[in-house]
């Protein structure tokens, strides 16, 4: 019987394929647009402290961190994604854009999978060739932002079955430690250092 599972190859996106944090810098970057509203970096720095001492989840603190963009609607946000990336685009390194370029031409399906919620990433992502996007997700109601779960580590390859029921990992890229296991699951596992420096991922 012939395998017909899906080839896939998965890149981390915060540190791997961007130079970045997607998530603080467009909080920056919002606050630069809307400096009334930094006023909240203290209530992030406050919820911040508490996930440290393990009194909070890092879902609940993520959604507690993105909580500044509270009483925007869709279009604000999306606009100010937009002039956003637009800055960054710079920021993504080519050695990797160069990976899912090979690997498409090869008939390998690419997936972004990031701890970074959706909403911020999946456009721009598909913009650069990717052929699918898996973030964290938000709840959004009445223009108030939270997070439903955090999609890291464990998560991640919840949400790629969810996703892509019968796949093959034949490739995978990340710079964390936390997708130790989804390196070791691909067929073949590449860490992506501080530097974009790409090098084959040693199993213990």
């Amino acid at each position: 019987m012939s395998d017909k599972r899906k080839k896939i190859a998965v890149f981390d996106f915060d540190g791997t394929l961007f130079q970045g944090d997607a998530t603080k810098d467009f909080c920056w970057f919002y606050y630069r647009k809307n400096p009334l509203k930094s006023y909240y970096f203290l209530i992030q720095v406050a919820y911040w402290f508490i996930n440290h001492l393990g009194l909070m989840s890092t879902t609940k603190f993520k959604s507690k961190f993105i909580a500044f963009l509270n009483n925007n609607d869709a279009q604000q946000i999306d606009y100010l994604l937009t002039l956003f990336w637009d800055q960054k685009r710079a920021l993504v390194r080519k050695d990797l854009l160069e990976e899912v370029a090979e690997l498409k031409k090869n008939g390998v399906y690419t997936v972004v999978v990031s701890a970074s919620p959706e909403l911020f990433i999946k456009d721009f992502c598909l913009s650069l060739g990717v052929d699918s996007v898996i973030g964290s997700q938000l709840i959004v109601k009445n223009n108030k932002y939270s997070l439903l779960k955090n999609c890291r580590g464990k998560e991640k390859l919840v949400r790629i079955k969810q996703a892509i029921p019968g796949f093959e990992i034949v490739a995978a890229y990340s710079d964390n430690e936390d997708d130790a296991a989804l390196l070791k699951l691909a067929e073949n596992g590449y860490w992506v250092d501080k530097k974009g420096r790409i090098s084959s991922f040693i199993q213990e």
